[in-house]
């Protein structure tokens, strides 16, 4: 074991406001096979653009540019699912943000790539030396569970299409086997896609080097018999971090599958009670966060309307869409600097003004739209209502073990989930009730008080949105070793 870290070692962390190429390997099988672990040669030499936005391309070497923002984006959202446990201390939402993003920030480091390509960012994202020499393997393997998730939601979320993402083993389909039980082995996320079949199953391993043997047993927890009864997408998602970080998406082969040749057809909250109620359930850490946020601490940031424009998610990759460059944006906050005309021109209805507000602890900047917050307060209005009546937490203090504390947290999930199940249409029916009610109120009706708009320049902020949410990064708040 080394004592310190090698001569010439950087110790510079991750940069907020970089970007960086990650490899992407796309691999179909029939039946679903898992793949070898591509060579340090090949890693190096990925560089075909992603083909198809919101698809599964065909097997490729792919070299996808992507920012920090969406790889945070990406491990905000998946994972279980806080409620109920955030109903009743809504700002333990701030701890669970700092529990998914931390490790990314404290073990991973952008660097410049030794092969660079046409159109890439010439960066690469890797281990530093915190992670190789400074961390035992326990920590590792922690690590590495947390980079396998945030990658598989990346890659099928952000680039293939995939809606967002529920924890398996609290949130059983309608299509479910009879072997579908925790028991037997589940994969780790469900979600709904636009093309069908809709539902896809997906794996996600993460490693330091994530071979074949592992990749295996993903394949096993995807293919179990009975698993499922209902056509179904199966995905593997490998994510390694050396000699770089690059994922690996085994997919299985459907007959009768070409390509999609057309635009992709994106599902829009504001038509479809099923897509809604997905895209609040994936929100409810912000929400809560909010929530839990003082008064003085949430500010209004007006958005422009480009990033609710089907056609511009349609051209591009990636979860969330910058602000840096969007005149749309730019032209909104010029407006919104007289509020009385920003008003009078955009009613309610035709324009996006996010509440935000900073994660304590953390460089990150959340919101939501008025909509989509009406839309999750309603869903947790539901959702605390069923843990109620599930049964208390307050059991723990009576179990002597890990393992009995584990099995009563599957139970109480499991019977969450069923009666989740059973309250659907009333879940539906409640969450676009308060998606209507926002959209047509103001802040000040929503809150009950007006928090202040903020339109002016952001020197430092890394601004991104969607139509619904808001993430931006405090450049000025990250550690630079040069300045200190």
């Amino acid at each position: 074991m080394n004592v310190f870290p090698p001569a010439g070692a950087p110790d510079q962390p991750i940069d907020a406001d970089d970007a960086f190429d990650i490899p992407v390997f796309v691999r179909h099988s029939s039946p679903l096979q898992a793949g070898q672990r591509p060579r340090p040669q090949l890693v190096a030499s990925a560089s075909a653009p992603w083909p198809v936005p919101r698809d599964v391309p065909p097997d490729g070497a792919y070299l996808v540019t992507t920012t920090w923002r969406d790889i945070i984006d990406a491990a905000a959202t998946v994972g279980r699912d806080p409620v109920p446990w955030f109903a009743i201390m809504p700002a333990l939402a701030w701890s669970e943000y700092i529990a998914r993003w931390s490790p990314l920030m404290a073990y991973l480091r952008r660097w410049p790539s030794a092969n660079t390509h046409p159109a890439s960012s010439g960066y690469v994202l890797e281990p530093n030396a915190v992670y190789y020499h400074g961390t035992e393997r326990t920590a590792r393997a922690a690590f590495g569970y947390r980079v396998g998730m945030t990658m598989a939601e990346w890659v099928c979320r952000g680039l293939m299409g995939l809606g967002p993402t529920l924890h398996a083993e609290t949130s059983p389909l309608a299509e479910a086997g009879p072997a579908w039980s925790p028991a037997n082995g589940l994969p780790d996320l469900v979600g709904d896609h636009w093309r069908p079949p809709t539902t896809w199953l997906v794996e996600a391993k993460g490693s330091r080097r994530t071979g074949q043997p592992v990749l295996a047993k993903g394949v096993l927890q995807l293919t179990g018999r009975g698993l499922m009864s209902g056509a179904h997408v199966r995905v593997l998602c490998g994510a390694s971090l050396e000699p770089r970080l690059f994922v690996t998406v085994d997919v299985e082969a459907l007959p009768g599958r070409a390509p999609w040749t057309a635009s992709p057809e994106i599902p829009d909250p504001a038509s479809e009670d099923s897509v809604l109620v997905n895209l609040a359930r994936s929100r409810m850490l912000t929400y809560y966060s909010l929530r839990a946020l003082t008064a003085n601490a949430l500010s209004v940031r007006p958005v422009g309307l480009t990033v609710a424009d089907p056609a511009s998610w349609r051209r591009r990759a990636g979860l969330v869409y910058p602000l840096e460059q969007d005149p749309s944006t730019q032209l909104e906050r010029l407006l919104a600097q007289n509020i009385s005309a920003y008003e009078e021109q955009r009613p309610p209805p035709q324009r996006l003004d996010m509440l935000t507000g900073r994660v304590p602890g953390t460089n990150v900047i959340i919101g939501l739209s008025r909509r989509l917050f009406e839309a999750c307060r309603n869903l947790a209005s539901e959702e605390e209502q069923i843990a109620e009546e599930v049964g208390p937490e307050s059991q723990y203090g009576l179990f002597d073990s890990d393992e009995e504390v584990e099995e009563y947290t599957r139970e109480r999930r499991a019977a969450f989930g069923e009666r989740e199940a059973a309250m659907s249409p009333r879940i539906r029916e409640t969450t676009r009730q308060g998606f209507e009610r926002g959209k047509n109120n103001t802040w000040s009706q929503i809150l009950g008080h007006q928090p202040s708009t903020n339109s002016g320049p952001a020197p430092g902020l890394l601004e991104s949105a969607t139509a619904d949410t808001y993430l931006a990064i405090d450049r000025l708040s990250v550690f630079h070793p040069d300045s200190a």
